[in-house]
């Protein structure tokens, strides 16, 4: 065991690394660090996803286990045969 802490010790001991920073230098560059990993602000005009009918996976309307949900893409119904729409937004084919 003692043999392998001073193998290990010498291993990193010949690596080459770079100089270490003054404190100032490295907490400044701690800070940036963290915010750079910051997550982002959401941008007012992006899209919000599609709340869905109900939580969980009993719906609470048929009492289905695993029971219909929303679809993303939907069909018209007062058109049965026109346009598709999506978040809004529709397509015609």
């Amino acid at each position: 065991m003692y043999t392998l802490v001073r193998a290990i010790r010498r291993l990193s001991m010949n690596r080459p690394a770079p100089l270490p920073l003054p404190r100032q230098d490295q907490r400044e560059f701690e800070d940036l660090q963290r915010k750079a990993h910051a997550p982002l602000p959401v941008h007012p005009d992006a899209p919000r996803p599609i709340a869905p009918d109900f939580d969980g996976d009993v719906n609470p309307t048929t009492g289905e286990k695993g029971g219909p949900k929303r679809e993303p893409v939907r069909r018209s119904t007062a058109d049965p045969g026109g346009d598709w729409s999506f978040k809004g937004r529709v397509s015609d084919f």
